[in-house]
Protein backbone atom coordinates (compact mmCIF):
# COMPACT_ATOMS: atom_id res chain seq x y z
CA UNK A 1 0.00 0.00 0.00
CA UNK A 2 2.87 2.70 0.62
CA UNK A 3 3.89 2.18 -2.85
CA UNK A 4 0.89 1.86 -5.02
CA UNK A 5 -0.24 5.07 -2.77
CA UNK A 6 1.66 8.37 -1.81
CA UNK A 7 -0.71 8.51 0.72
CA UNK A 8 -2.73 7.37 2.94
CA UNK A 9 -5.82 8.94 5.37
CA UNK A 10 -7.21 6.72 7.25
CA UNK A 11 -10.02 8.34 9.45
CA UNK A 12 -11.82 7.08 12.94
CA UNK A 13 -10.97 3.95 12.61
CA UNK A 14 -11.71 3.39 16.16
CA UNK A 15 -15.31 2.94 15.17
CA UNK A 16 -14.17 -0.36 14.06
CA UNK A 17 -14.62 -2.85 17.31
CA UNK A 18 -11.70 -4.72 17.86
CA UNK A 19 -13.63 -7.56 18.97
CA UNK A 20 -17.62 -9.10 18.42
CA UNK A 21 -20.04 -8.85 15.34
CA UNK A 22 -19.99 -5.95 13.08
CA UNK A 23 -20.87 -5.18 9.08
CA UNK A 24 -18.97 -2.74 7.44
CA UNK A 25 -21.28 -0.92 4.38
CA UNK A 26 -18.71 0.40 1.78
CA UNK A 27 -18.82 1.98 -1.51
CA UNK A 28 -17.61 0.47 -4.67
CA UNK A 29 -15.87 2.93 -6.59
CA UNK A 30 -12.53 0.28 -7.50
CA UNK A 31 -13.04 -2.85 -8.34
CA UNK A 32 -10.94 -5.45 -5.70
CA UNK A 33 -9.01 -3.02 -4.64
CA UNK A 34 -11.82 -1.59 -2.77
CA UNK A 35 -11.77 -4.87 -0.52
CA UNK A 36 -7.84 -5.05 -0.52
CA UNK A 37 -7.46 -1.57 1.19
CA UNK A 38 -10.20 -2.04 3.84
CA UNK A 39 -8.23 -5.64 4.73
CA UNK A 40 -4.99 -4.08 4.78
CA UNK A 41 -6.03 -1.63 7.40
CA UNK A 42 -7.93 -3.64 9.93
CA UNK A 43 -6.39 -5.84 11.81
CA UNK A 44 -9.26 -8.52 12.14
CA UNK A 45 -10.13 -11.33 9.67
CA UNK A 46 -12.73 -9.98 7.21
CA UNK A 47 -15.30 -11.76 5.16
CA UNK A 48 -16.20 -10.49 1.66
CA UNK A 49 -19.43 -10.66 0.02
CA UNK A 50 -18.78 -11.43 -3.83
CA UNK A 51 -20.73 -11.24 -6.93
CA UNK A 52 -21.90 -15.05 -7.66
CA UNK A 53 -20.29 -14.89 -11.15
CA UNK A 54 -16.76 -14.81 -10.00
CA UNK A 55 -17.20 -18.46 -8.29
CA UNK A 56 -18.39 -20.26 -11.61
CA UNK A 57 -15.21 -21.86 -12.27
CA UNK A 58 -14.19 -24.80 -9.43
CA UNK A 59 -10.32 -23.52 -8.68
CA UNK A 60 -11.88 -20.43 -8.66
CA UNK A 61 -14.84 -20.62 -6.29
CA UNK A 62 -12.50 -22.80 -3.68
CA UNK A 63 -9.36 -20.21 -3.87
CA UNK A 64 -12.03 -17.61 -3.06
CA UNK A 65 -13.87 -19.19 -0.45
CA UNK A 66 -10.38 -19.95 1.16
CA UNK A 67 -9.81 -15.68 0.99
CA UNK A 68 -12.91 -15.56 3.20
CA UNK A 69 -14.90 -14.33 0.23
CA UNK A 70 -19.04 -15.37 -0.31
CA UNK A 71 -21.19 -15.43 -3.07
CA UNK A 72 -23.91 -13.00 -3.13
CA UNK A 73 -26.58 -13.51 -6.24
CA UNK A 74 -27.93 -10.51 -7.87
CA UNK A 75 -30.49 -10.06 -10.57
CA UNK A 76 -27.65 -9.29 -12.96
CA UNK A 77 -26.56 -13.37 -12.45
CA UNK A 78 -29.83 -14.36 -13.61
CA UNK A 79 -33.72 -14.34 -11.45
CA UNK A 80 -33.38 -17.97 -10.68
CA UNK A 81 -30.03 -18.22 -8.62
CA UNK A 82 -31.97 -15.38 -6.37
CA UNK A 83 -33.18 -18.08 -4.04
CA UNK A 84 -29.33 -19.34 -3.55
CA UNK A 85 -29.23 -15.91 -1.33
CA UNK A 86 -30.40 -17.95 1.45
CA UNK A 87 -28.42 -19.87 1.77
CA UNK A 88 -25.52 -17.09 1.82
CA UNK A 89 -27.45 -14.64 4.70
CA UNK A 90 -27.81 -17.80 6.78
CA UNK A 91 -23.84 -18.01 6.19
CA UNK A 92 -23.60 -14.63 6.92
CA UNK A 93 -25.82 -14.68 10.45
CA UNK A 94 -23.63 -17.74 10.96
CA UNK A 95 -20.49 -15.76 10.67
CA UNK A 96 -22.14 -12.97 12.98
CA UNK A 97 -23.03 -15.11 15.89
CA UNK A 98 -19.55 -16.18 15.90
CA UNK A 99 -18.20 -12.53 16.85
CA UNK A 100 -17.25 -12.26 12.92
CA UNK A 101 -17.26 -9.14 10.84
CA UNK A 102 -18.61 -8.81 7.08
CA UNK A 103 -17.66 -6.10 4.40
CA UNK A 104 -20.52 -5.67 1.94
CA UNK A 105 -20.68 -3.30 -0.95
CA UNK A 106 -24.13 -1.62 -0.70
CA UNK A 107 -24.44 0.08 -3.86
CA UNK A 108 -24.61 -3.15 -5.61
CA UNK A 109 -21.58 -2.74 -8.04
CA UNK A 110 -18.43 -1.09 -9.40
CA UNK A 111 -18.58 2.26 -10.83
CA UNK A 112 -15.76 4.60 -10.80
CA UNK A 113 -16.86 7.64 -9.93
CA UNK A 114 -17.40 10.29 -6.68
CA UNK A 115 -20.98 9.39 -5.76
CA UNK A 116 -23.48 7.42 -3.77
CA UNK A 117 -25.48 5.22 -6.10
CA UNK A 118 -28.62 4.17 -5.09
CA UNK A 119 -28.84 0.89 -2.16
CA UNK A 120 -29.08 -2.66 -2.79
CA UNK A 121 -30.99 -4.40 -0.31
CA UNK A 122 -28.73 -6.99 0.68
CA UNK A 123 -27.05 -5.36 3.70
CA UNK A 124 -30.53 -4.59 4.76
CA UNK A 125 -32.03 -7.86 4.78
CA UNK A 126 -28.34 -9.28 6.37
CA UNK A 127 -29.03 -7.16 9.63
CA UNK A 128 -32.50 -7.49 9.49
CA UNK A 129 -32.58 -11.10 9.51
CA UNK A 130 -29.34 -11.51 11.89
CA UNK A 131 -31.12 -9.26 14.60
CA UNK A 132 -34.20 -11.72 14.35
CA UNK A 133 -32.79 -14.60 15.22
CA UNK A 134 -31.03 -12.76 18.03
CA UNK A 135 -34.69 -11.72 19.03
CA UNK A 136 -33.53 -8.13 18.55
CA UNK A 137 -31.31 -8.19 21.75
CA UNK A 138 -27.35 -6.90 21.40
CA UNK A 139 -27.52 -5.00 18.34
CA UNK A 140 -25.18 -5.49 15.24
CA UNK A 141 -23.14 -2.52 14.80
CA UNK A 142 -23.53 -1.15 10.84
CA UNK A 143 -20.81 1.20 10.07
CA UNK A 144 -20.91 3.08 6.89
CA UNK A 145 -17.46 3.81 5.28
CA UNK A 146 -16.38 5.24 2.62
CA UNK A 147 -13.28 4.62 0.12
CA UNK A 148 -12.34 7.97 -1.44
CA UNK A 149 -9.40 7.77 -4.35
CA UNK A 150 -7.86 10.88 -5.47
CA UNK A 151 -7.01 9.28 -8.71
CA UNK A 152 -8.21 6.05 -9.05
CA UNK A 153 -6.83 4.27 -12.69
CA UNK A 154 -3.34 5.56 -11.58
CA UNK A 155 -0.07 4.56 -9.72
CA UNK A 156 0.93 6.80 -6.72
CA UNK A 157 -2.14 8.77 -6.08
CA UNK A 158 -3.82 9.05 -2.48
CA UNK A 159 -6.09 7.43 -0.50
CA UNK A 160 -8.70 8.64 2.05
CA UNK A 161 -10.57 6.12 4.11
CA UNK A 162 -13.46 6.74 6.42
CA UNK A 163 -15.20 4.53 9.39
CA UNK A 164 -18.13 6.39 10.23
CA UNK A 165 -19.93 6.04 13.49
CA UNK A 166 -22.37 3.16 13.40
CA UNK A 167 -26.14 3.83 12.16
CA UNK A 168 -29.00 3.93 14.16
CA UNK A 169 -31.56 2.75 12.72
CA UNK A 170 -34.30 3.24 15.31
CA UNK A 171 -37.08 0.67 16.31
CA UNK A 172 -37.59 -1.81 12.88
CA UNK A 173 -38.57 -5.13 14.70
CA UNK A 174 -41.85 -4.21 14.27
CA UNK A 175 -41.87 -2.58 11.20
CA UNK A 176 -40.07 -5.97 9.39
CA UNK A 177 -42.53 -8.45 10.95
CA UNK A 178 -45.75 -6.25 9.40
CA UNK A 179 -43.58 -4.94 6.45
CA UNK A 180 -40.41 -6.34 5.57
CA UNK A 181 -40.34 -4.03 2.27
CA UNK A 182 -40.59 -0.85 4.63
CA UNK A 183 -38.39 -2.15 6.91
CA UNK A 184 -35.73 -2.35 4.49
CA UNK A 185 -36.45 1.11 2.86
CA UNK A 186 -36.02 3.32 6.21
CA UNK A 187 -33.08 0.78 6.46
CA UNK A 188 -31.60 1.80 3.77
CA UNK A 189 -32.10 5.76 4.09
CA UNK A 190 -30.78 5.87 7.15
CA UNK A 191 -27.20 3.94 6.02
CA UNK A 192 -27.50 6.02 3.02
CA UNK A 193 -26.65 9.18 4.76
CA UNK A 194 -24.09 7.75 6.99
CA UNK A 195 -22.14 6.70 4.01
CA UNK A 196 -22.38 9.73 2.18
CA UNK A 197 -20.79 11.68 5.05
CA UNK A 198 -17.94 9.45 4.43
CA UNK A 199 -17.61 10.51 0.69
CA UNK A 200 -16.08 13.09 -1.32
CA UNK A 201 -19.55 13.83 -4.20
CA UNK A 202 -19.30 15.22 -7.26
CA UNK A 203 -23.12 15.25 -7.16
CA UNK A 204 -23.42 16.10 -11.50
CA UNK A 205 -21.34 13.91 -13.65
CA UNK A 206 -20.93 16.44 -16.04
CA UNK A 207 -19.36 18.32 -13.72
CA UNK A 208 -16.59 15.54 -13.33
CA UNK A 209 -13.43 16.71 -15.26
CA UNK A 210 -14.24 20.48 -14.36
CA UNK A 211 -14.20 19.57 -10.55
CA UNK A 212 -11.44 17.26 -10.26
CA UNK A 213 -9.39 19.63 -11.41
CA UNK A 214 -9.93 22.47 -8.91
CA UNK A 215 -9.35 19.20 -6.46
CA UNK A 216 -6.12 18.89 -7.87
CA UNK A 217 -5.22 22.73 -7.78
CA UNK A 218 -6.23 22.46 -3.91
CA UNK A 219 -4.03 19.42 -3.14
CA UNK A 220 -0.93 20.93 -5.19
CA UNK A 221 -1.03 23.45 -2.48
CA UNK A 222 0.36 21.67 0.32
CA UNK A 223 3.32 19.84 1.14
CA UNK A 224 3.66 16.63 2.58
CA UNK A 225 6.82 14.93 4.84
CA UNK A 226 8.30 13.01 1.83
CA UNK A 227 8.91 9.77 4.17
CA UNK A 228 5.14 10.15 5.79
CA UNK A 229 2.60 8.44 4.35
CA UNK A 230 -0.04 7.11 6.76
CA UNK A 231 -2.20 9.68 8.00
CA UNK A 232 -4.74 9.34 11.09
CA UNK A 233 -6.42 12.67 10.99
CA UNK A 234 -9.91 14.38 9.55
CA UNK A 235 -8.36 17.36 8.38
CA UNK A 236 -7.66 16.76 4.69
CA UNK A 237 -10.96 14.93 4.13
CA UNK A 238 -13.23 17.55 6.01
CA UNK A 239 -11.19 19.85 3.97
CA UNK A 240 -11.60 18.55 0.44
CA UNK A 241 -15.45 17.78 1.80
CA UNK A 242 -16.46 21.36 2.93
CA UNK A 243 -15.23 23.05 -0.33
CA UNK A 244 -16.81 20.39 -2.91
CA UNK A 245 -19.82 21.56 -0.64
CA UNK A 246 -18.99 25.47 -1.21
CA UNK A 247 -18.51 24.77 -5.18
CA UNK A 248 -22.11 22.96 -5.98
CA UNK A 249 -23.56 25.61 -3.41
CA UNK A 250 -22.16 28.39 -5.70
CA UNK A 251 -24.63 30.25 -7.89
CA UNK A 252 -22.10 29.90 -10.99
CA UNK A 253 -20.79 26.67 -10.72
CA UNK A 254 -21.24 26.05 -14.18
CA UNK A 255 -19.34 28.49 -15.17
CA UNK A 256 -16.49 27.65 -12.56
CA UNK A 257 -16.04 23.90 -13.61
CA UNK A 258 -16.38 24.73 -17.17
CA UNK A 259 -13.55 27.37 -16.97
CA UNK A 260 -11.73 25.14 -14.66
CA UNK A 261 -12.03 22.05 -17.04
CA UNK A 262 -10.56 23.97 -19.91
CA UNK A 263 -7.39 25.90 -17.78
CA UNK A 264 -6.98 21.83 -16.77
CA UNK A 265 -6.76 21.45 -20.82
CA UNK A 266 -4.69 24.18 -21.37
CA UNK A 267 -1.98 23.11 -18.38
CA UNK A 268 -1.80 19.70 -19.94
CA UNK A 269 -1.64 21.00 -23.34
CA UNK A 270 1.93 22.29 -22.00
CA UNK A 271 2.35 18.60 -20.51
CA UNK A 272 2.44 19.42 -17.15
CA UNK A 273 0.28 16.81 -14.62
CA UNK A 274 -1.68 19.25 -12.83
CA UNK A 275 -1.42 17.59 -9.31
CA UNK A 276 2.47 18.83 -9.75
CA UNK A 277 1.44 22.29 -11.29
CA UNK A 278 2.52 25.02 -8.78
CA UNK A 279 4.19 22.91 -6.28
CA UNK A 280 7.42 24.19 -5.12
CA UNK A 281 10.78 21.75 -4.88
CA UNK A 282 12.20 21.16 -1.49
CA UNK A 283 15.51 22.90 -1.14
CA UNK A 284 17.25 19.09 -0.45
CA UNK A 285 15.98 17.60 -3.46
CA UNK A 286 19.12 17.77 -5.36
CA UNK A 287 21.09 16.08 -2.75
CA UNK A 288 18.93 13.30 -2.83
CA UNK A 289 18.48 13.04 -6.50
CA UNK A 290 22.33 12.70 -6.40
CA UNK A 291 22.83 10.68 -3.79
CA UNK A 292 19.69 8.13 -4.61
CA UNK A 293 20.53 7.40 -8.32
CA UNK A 294 22.15 4.31 -7.81
CA UNK A 295 20.19 2.74 -5.56
CA UNK A 296 17.06 3.50 -8.12
CA UNK A 297 18.57 2.03 -10.90
CA UNK A 298 19.34 -0.69 -8.84
CA UNK A 299 15.76 -1.35 -7.62
CA UNK A 300 14.86 -1.28 -11.26
CA UNK A 301 17.05 -4.19 -12.45
CA UNK A 302 15.63 -5.96 -9.74
CA UNK A 303 11.62 -5.01 -10.81
CA UNK A 304 12.85 -5.26 -14.49
CA UNK A 305 10.29 -8.92 -14.20
CA UNK A 306 7.46 -7.31 -12.00
CA UNK A 307 6.96 -4.20 -14.30
CA UNK A 308 7.03 -6.06 -17.25
CA UNK A 309 4.03 -8.24 -16.27
CA UNK A 310 2.52 -5.57 -14.04
CA UNK A 311 2.17 -3.86 -17.58
CA UNK A 312 1.30 -6.72 -19.45
CA UNK A 313 -1.32 -7.00 -17.54
CA UNK A 314 -2.92 -3.44 -17.15
CA UNK A 315 -2.85 -3.20 -21.06
CA UNK A 316 -5.30 -6.23 -21.34
CA UNK A 317 -7.98 -3.99 -18.96
CA UNK A 318 -7.88 -1.42 -21.72
CA UNK A 319 -11.44 -2.28 -22.56
CA UNK A 320 -12.09 -2.47 -18.30
CA UNK A 321 -10.31 0.65 -17.22
CA UNK A 322 -12.13 0.08 -14.05
CA UNK A 323 -9.90 -3.13 -13.05
CA UNK A 324 -7.07 -1.42 -13.68
CA UNK A 325 -5.67 -0.35 -10.64
CA UNK A 326 -7.04 -3.64 -9.16
CA UNK A 327 -4.33 -5.56 -11.53
CA UNK A 328 -2.00 -3.41 -11.33
CA UNK A 329 -1.73 -3.38 -7.51
CA UNK A 330 -2.18 -7.64 -7.74
CA UNK A 331 -0.05 -8.15 -10.25
CA UNK A 332 2.48 -5.82 -9.04
CA UNK A 333 2.56 -7.74 -5.39
CA UNK A 334 2.57 -10.87 -6.43
CA UNK A 335 5.53 -10.69 -9.14
CA UNK A 336 7.27 -8.65 -6.39
CA UNK A 337 7.08 -11.58 -4.03
CA UNK A 338 8.02 -13.80 -6.99
CA UNK A 339 11.29 -12.12 -7.50
CA UNK A 340 12.04 -11.82 -4.01
CA UNK A 341 11.40 -15.55 -3.45
CA UNK A 342 13.91 -15.93 -6.09
CA UNK A 343 16.50 -13.38 -4.91
CA UNK A 344 16.14 -15.61 -1.42
CA UNK A 345 17.09 -19.14 -3.49
CA UNK A 346 20.06 -17.33 -5.62
CA UNK A 347 21.05 -15.91 -1.54
CA UNK A 348 21.42 -19.37 -0.09
CA UNK A 349 22.84 -21.10 -2.85
CA UNK A 350 25.35 -18.62 -2.71
CA UNK A 351 26.40 -17.83 1.06
CA UNK A 352 23.48 -18.05 4.05
CA UNK A 353 24.99 -14.76 5.10
CA UNK A 354 23.28 -13.01 1.71
CA UNK A 355 20.27 -13.70 3.64
CA UNK A 356 20.91 -10.57 5.66
CA UNK A 357 20.38 -8.23 2.39
CA UNK A 358 17.21 -9.58 1.97
CA UNK A 359 14.99 -6.87 4.57
CA UNK A 360 16.41 -4.18 2.85
CA UNK A 361 15.15 -4.87 -0.94
CA UNK A 362 11.52 -3.89 -0.04
CA UNK A 363 12.73 -0.79 1.48
CA UNK A 364 14.76 -0.28 -1.44
CA UNK A 365 12.36 -0.30 -3.61
CA UNK A 366 10.29 2.08 -1.47
CA UNK A 367 12.85 4.62 -1.33
CA UNK A 368 13.30 4.49 -5.25
CA UNK A 369 10.10 5.11 -5.62
CA UNK A 370 10.26 8.21 -3.09
CA UNK A 371 13.22 9.15 -5.55
CA UNK A 372 11.15 8.81 -9.03
CA UNK A 373 8.20 11.09 -7.35
CA UNK A 374 11.23 13.74 -6.87
CA UNK A 375 12.32 13.35 -10.34
CA UNK A 376 8.84 13.85 -11.81
CA UNK A 377 8.32 17.02 -9.51
CA UNK A 378 11.74 18.79 -10.45
CA UNK A 379 11.05 17.51 -13.80
CA UNK A 380 7.33 18.99 -13.82
CA UNK A 381 8.78 22.27 -12.04
CA UNK A 382 11.24 22.61 -15.07
CA UNK A 383 8.60 22.10 -17.59
CA UNK A 384 6.89 25.44 -15.41
CA UNK A 385 9.79 27.26 -16.04
CA UNK A 386 10.14 27.01 -19.72
CA UNK A 387 7.09 27.50 -20.30
CA UNK A 388 6.87 30.75 -18.71
CA UNK A 389 10.02 31.52 -20.39
CA UNK A 390 8.57 30.36 -23.88
CA UNK A 391 5.00 32.14 -23.37
CA UNK A 392 5.04 33.95 -20.60
CA UNK A 393 1.99 36.13 -21.25
CA UNK A 394 -0.25 32.78 -21.46
CA UNK A 395 1.73 31.34 -18.61
CA UNK A 396 0.63 34.23 -16.13
CA UNK A 397 -3.01 33.70 -17.56
CA UNK A 398 -3.70 30.30 -16.61
CA UNK A 399 -1.75 30.97 -13.27
CA UNK A 400 -3.81 33.52 -12.51
CA UNK A 401 -7.17 31.89 -14.05
CA UNK A 402 -5.91 28.86 -11.54
CA UNK A 403 -6.01 31.37 -8.25
CA UNK A 404 -9.30 32.80 -9.84
CA UNK A 405 -11.38 29.56 -9.61
CA UNK A 406 -10.02 29.25 -6.50
CA UNK A 407 -11.57 31.78 -4.96
CA UNK A 408 -14.71 31.92 -7.03
CA UNK A 409 -15.38 28.04 -6.04
CA UNK A 410 -14.63 28.41 -2.29
CA UNK A 411 -12.23 26.22 -1.82
CA UNK A 412 -10.81 26.82 1.48
CA UNK A 413 -6.70 26.87 2.06
CA UNK A 414 -4.88 23.80 3.41
CA UNK A 415 -2.16 23.96 5.75
CA UNK A 416 0.66 24.58 3.35
CA UNK A 417 2.73 21.80 5.79
CA UNK A 418 1.11 18.89 6.87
Amino acid sequence: MRIHFKRIFVQSLQHVPRKGAAILACNHPNSFLDAIVVALTLKRDIHFLVRSDVFRKPLAAAILKRLNMIPIYRLEEGAENLERNKGTFDLCNSILEQGGIILIFSEGNCVVEKRLRSLRKGTARIWLTAMEKRNWHHPIPVIPVGINYTHPYYFRSELMLNFGKPCVFGDLETVWKNEPAKAIRLFNEVLYEGMQRELLIIPDHAADEGAEVLLDFFRSEVRYPMLKAWYAEPYRFAKEQQSLGNLFAHQSVTTIVHDAENTGKAIRKMGIPIGYFGKGVPKWQTAFLMLGFLPAVFSLFIHALPLWLTQRAVRKTKFHPKFRSSVMFGMAALSSYLIYFIFTVAMVMVDLKFLLLLPFLPRITYMSILWWDQLQLRRARIQVEMWRRQAPEIAETIIHNREILLLQSGFTKLNRKM
